[in-house]
């Protein structure tokens, strides 16, 4: 694949997470230690957590916080109990949910926010990447240069104004035409492969265990030749 990392459409964020800078030994990943990246993201922020081996806490008070794992292992613990996440695993941190967090060992978090939500029920959300999942809608047929693809979803997080998902996708082969994304998507490949050319010719082709986002404003075509399944997390303002 190629490791669009500059590209001004679709960036592979497991690659930036991998050239990150390691944490400091008394790093707190969760709050003034997080990085955030220079990505069009509409109402949210794309950034980084290098969370170090140790424990410790902290409250989201940002907002509503998708929370990818691409490498290692962290546990986080609210009132409810703990959820762990290994590479490719995720979940969604409320906005004003206190937690701990715990790590053997260093690992790495990509978060997705979401600036614009209230405060709701706090807690965190574990995203089950074997969720059953139920048929969604296809792209837009004057979209499709493909025969249209069978797509099926279960968005396990959505915010209280419905602005921002996520959850699990999974689609049978298709092409399609340039879109213009009025959204910003951030998506883990759990399996297959997906290719994208944008309006000035850059291209990508990712693959399963990938992590990357199509930026907000990006102007992009989509073509996957094998089943594609993904985790998503989308930030789209409702009509």
């Amino acid at each position: 694949m190629i490791a669009e990392t500059r590209c001004p459409s679709f960036i592979d964020l497991r690659a930036l997470a991998a050239g990150a800078a390691a944490p400091a030994a008394d790093a707190e990943p969760f709050g003034r230690d997080m990085q955030i990246l220079p990505i069009r993201a509409g109402e949210c922020e794309v950034g980084l957590f290098n969370v170090p081996a140790g424990t410790g806490t902290a409250t989201e008070t940002r907002g509503d916080a998708f929370v990818i794992a691409t490498s290692g292992a962290v546990v986080l613990t609210d009132a409810a109990g703990s959820t762990e996440l290994a590479a490719g695993q995720s979940c969604v941190i409320n906005n004003g949910t206190a937690f701990s967090w715990s790590a053997q060992a260093p690992a790495s978090l990509v978060f997705m926010r979401y600036l614009g939500a209230g405060p709701g029920t706090r807690g965190i959300t574990f995203i089950d990447n074997a969720a059953q999942l139920s048929p969604s809608g296809s792209p837009a047929a004057d979209l499709l240069t493909s025969p249209a693809p069978s797509c099926r979803a279960n968005s396990m997080f959505i915010s209280d104004d419905e602005a921002f998902k996520c959850g699990v996708w999974d689609s049978t082969p298709y092409s399609r035409k340039a879109l213009f994304f009025h959204h910003c998507e951030l998506m883990h490949l759990l399996d297959g492969e997906a290719s994208f050319i944008d309006d000035d010719g850059n291209a990508a082709t990712f693959t399963k265990g990938d992590t990357f986002i199509i930026e907000h404003g990006a102007n992009t075509t989509w073509n996957s030749p094998v089943d594609v399944t993904k985790i998503y997390a989308t930030w789209r303002r409702p009509a």
